[in-house]
C-alpha cells in the first residue's frame, strides 16, 4: 500500500494585510521529515502502522495571516502538481492525504481585471482567490485521477465549498475548539486512507448554514452550543457513517462559502441516512442560535473588572485580547489594552505577547536591567495599533526555541524570534512579553518565555481568541476569564466589518425568515477527476 501526504494549510483574515510564499513554511523539509512533526507525525506514524509505504510530498503550512499573494499561491499549486506526477510516475498510488485547514483566500479576489468574482472554473474550482482550498483539492485529484481515494483534514474553522467536497473521498475535520485533538483526527484521517485504498467508497454529504458567527461563539466545552451539538449521538460515527464533522467556519475570512456546516463521510449506497445526520444536527444548531456569544466585554468594563483582581478585592483574572490575536491573522501590535490598563493606573498585570521587532532590538541593545524608553508601534502608527511608549525595564531577553509544554500547540516548536520582557511602573506594575515575530500567546510558557510569571498576577492578558483557554486551564477557570472588546483586526463585533465577499442575509448581521434556516443537505458521489485544473 502506497500513500502520499501533501498539504495547503491557511487561515486567512480576509482584513489582514497579504502575505506572501515566504511567509509559510513547507514543513517536510523540517529536520526529521514529516514523521517528526507535529502536524503530520501521527499520520505518517497511522500509515506506517497499518504497513503502508509513505510518499512524502510537500505539505504547506502559514497558520492565520492576510491573504496570501496570487502568484504565491499558484506557485505552490505547481509545485505540489510536480511532485505529486513524480510519484505517480514512480509507482501508483493507492490514496492521499492532504493536511489542509479550510479557510484560504488569495490576493485575486481583488484583480481589477476580474469583472466577475463569483464565476468558477468548468471543475467548480474558483479562480479568483476565495477558495484555494477546493482548487488546491481538485489539483490533487487532476493528478491521480478518479480511482485514487483523496482524503483531507480540516481545522473546526474550515469554510467548507462545495467545490472542496466534490474533490475528496472523505473529510475529516478537528472536533475540538481549542484544537487539542489534531493529533487523534490526523491519525484517523490514516485509518480511513487504509480503508478506502483496501477498497472501501464513500460518498461526502454536506451542508452550509446562513450562520456566520465570530471565534468566541465556537468553543466545543460541554456547556457550549458546539459542544452539545457535538455531543448528540448523531455527531458521532457509527455504522456505516466514518465521519461526522461540524464546522464553525472562519467569518474573518471574508468569503461566499464562510458559514458553519456539517459534513458526513458514509459508505456509499447510504447518503440517505448521511443526509438525515446532516439535517439533525444542522437543526441543533439552529435552535440554540439565540445562545451563541457574539459581543465581547467592552474595554472600559473590563478594565473595571481588572481592577478589582489587582487590589484583591476580586480573584485574579484573565483578559483575553481577542481583537489582536495572532491565531486569528491579527499582528499583535494593538496597545489598546495595555494603554487601558496604564490609564486606570492599574498594577500587578501581565500582558503577552505584543509583537514589536523594534522594541526588541532596543532592549537587546539596552541590556538585561536597563532603564529604556520602549515606543510600540514607532514605526507604524495606525488607526488600530497606535504608538504608545512607556519608561520601562528590561528584565529578561531570550532567542531561544519556544516549546510549549501544554494547550494546543504542546510538544511543538514555536518561532516568536528574539524576545525581551519588560516591566513598566516597578516591581507592582505591568510586565510586558514582546516579540519579534507574531506569536499566539495559547499557554502560559509563552509568558514565561519571555520572562513574565503569570502565576504570580493578579491581572494576566493574552493576545488569543480561545486557544488560550487550553493552555491556562490550571490559573483560570471560565468565570474568571473575560474577552475583551477592544478594537482588532481580529474583532468579534462582525457588525463594525466592511464585507466585500459574505453571503447574505446570514445571521446574526441580518434578520432571517425561517425559510432561510431549512437545509437541504448536498451530496458528493465518489469524487471524480477534474480536467482543467488551472495552476
Amino acid at each position: 500500500m502506497r500513500i502520499a501526504i501533501t498539504g495547503y494549510a491557511h487561515e486567512v483574515n480576509g482584513f489582514a494585510d497579504p502575505v506572501t510564499r515566504g511567509h509559510g513554511l513547507d514543513v517536510s523539509r523540517t529536520p526529521g521529515g514529516l514523521a517528526a512533526t507535529w502536524e503530520a507525525g501521527p499520520l505518517v506514524a497511522t500509515l506506517v502502522g497499518a504497513g503502508a509505504e509513505v510518499v512524502e510530498l510537500p505539505v504547506w503550512e502559514f497558520g492565520a495571516s492576510g491573504p496570501l499573494d496570487g502568484a504565491g499561491f499558484r506557485s505552490i499549486v505547481d509545485d505540489v502538481v510536480f511532485a505529486l506526477r513524480g510519484a505517480v510516475d514512480a509507482a501508483p498510488l493507492d490514496a492521499v492525504v492532504v493536511l489542509g485547514h479550510g479557510a484560504g483566500r488569495t490576493t485575486d479576489d481583488t484583480d481589477p481585471d476580474d469583472t466577475d468574482p463569483d464565476d468558477t472554473d468548468p471543475d467548480g474550482t474558483d479562480p479568483d482567490g476565495t477558495d484555494p482550498d477546493g482548487t488546491f483539492l481538485h489539483a490533487v485529484r487532476g493528478v491521480v485521477g478518479p480511482s485514487v481515494p483523496v482524503v483531507v483534514v480540516l481545522d473546526f474553522h474550515a469554510n467548507l465549498s462545495d467545490a472542496m467536497c466534490d474533490a475528496v473521498d472523505a473529510v475529516v475535520g478537528y472536533r475540538t475548539n481549542p484544537h487539542v485533538d489534531i493529533a487523534d483526527r490526523v491519525a484517523e484521517a490514516g485509518r480511513l486512507a487504509v480503508a478506502l485504498a483496501a477498497g472501501a467508497r464513500t460518498t461526502v454529504v454536506h451542508a452550509r448554514l446562513p450562520m456566520v458567527l465570530p471565534q468566541i461563539a465556537q468553543l466545543t466545552t460541554a456547556h457550549e452550543p458546539f459542544g452539545e451539538v457535538l455531543a448528540l449521538p448523531a455527531a458521532n460515527a457509527t455504522g456505516p457513517v466514518r465521519n461526522v464533522s461540524v464546522f464553525g467556519g472562519f467569518s474573518l475570512s471574508d468569503v461566499e462559502c464562510s458559514g458553519a456546516s456539517v459534513c458526513v463521510t458514509v459508505d456509499e449506497g447510504r447518503d440517505d441516512h448521511a443526509a438525515e445526520v446532516v439535517r439533525v444536527l444542522a437543526r441543533a444548531l439552529v435552535e440554540r442560535r439565540d445562545r451563541f456569544r457574539l459581543h465581547a466585554t467592552p474595554l472600559a468594563e473590563a478594565v473595571r473588572i481588572a481592577a478589582g483582581a489587582a487590589s484583591g478585592a476580586e480573584p485574579p483574572v484573565l483578559l483575553a485580547d481577542v481583537a489582536d490575536n495572532p491565531g486569528g491573522g491579527a499582528p499583535a501590535t494593538s496597545t489598546f489594552v495595555l494603554r487601558g490598563l496604564l490609564d486606570a493606573a492599574i498594577g500587578r498585570a501581565t500582558l503577552g505577547v505584543q509583537c514589536d521587532p523594534a522594541v526588541v532590538e532596543h532592549a537587546w541593545r539596552a541590556g538585561i536591567g536597563a532603564t529604556i524608553e520602549a515606543v510600540f508601534n514607532r514605526d507604524r502608527d495606525l488607526p488600530l495599533a497606535p504608538r504608545l511608549a512607556v519608561t520601562a525595564e528590561v528584565v529578561a531577553l531570550t532567542d531561544a526555541p519556544l516549546v510549549p509544554s501544554r494547550g494546543v500547540y504542546a510538544g511543538s516548536t514555536r518561532h516568536p524570534g528574539r524576545c525581551c520582557g519588560l516591566r513598566i511602573g516597578g516591581p507592582d506594575g505591568i510586565t510586558v512579553g514582546v516579540s519579534s515575530a507574531p506569536v499566539q500567546c495559547a499557554d502560559d510558557d509563552t509568558l514565561r518565555h519571555c520572562g513574565l510569571e503569570p502565576d504570580r498576577a493578579r491581572v494576566v492578558v493574552v493576545k488569543s481568541r480561545g486557544h488560550f483557554r487550553a493552555g491556562f486551564d490550571h490559573l483560570f477557570g471560565d468565570d474568571r476569564i473575560v474577552e475583551v472588546g477592544a478594537p482588532g483586526v481580529a474583532t468579534p463585533e462582525l457588525h463594525t466589518l466592511t464585507w466585500r465577499h459574505l453571503p447574505r442575509p446570514v445571521f446574526p448581521l441580518d434578520t432571517l425568515d425561517e425559510h432561510a434556516w431549512r437545509v437541504e443537505p448536498r451530496r458528493h458521489r465518489p469524487a471524480s477527476a477534474s480536467p482543467g485544473v488551472r495552476t
